[in-house]
């Protein structure tokens, strides 16, 4: 699944209760830990371990529109 088929298909990732009752700390922190994945990428030559980078954030950028609100 690609970034653009993760982000449109954000209201089917299914998620903890947990994910809706401590929201404000996962939307509080996202942005920071965004951009340190979006860092640690850029060090990374293999290109699988940057895809799965890549997957993480727009995983978090999925559930972070579905959760901050």
């Amino acid at each position: 699944m690609n970034t653009q088929e993760i982000l449109k298909n954000a209201n089917n990732i299914s998620l903890e209760k947990a994910a809706f009752e401590s929201q404000g700390k996962f939307c509080e922190l996202w942005p920071t830990v965004k951009e340190g994945l979006q860092l640690l990428e850029g060090f990374i030559k293999n290109p699988i371990v940057k895809a799965s980078i890549e997957v993480l954030i727009s995983a978090g950028d999925a559930i972070s529109s579905r959760v901050c609100k």
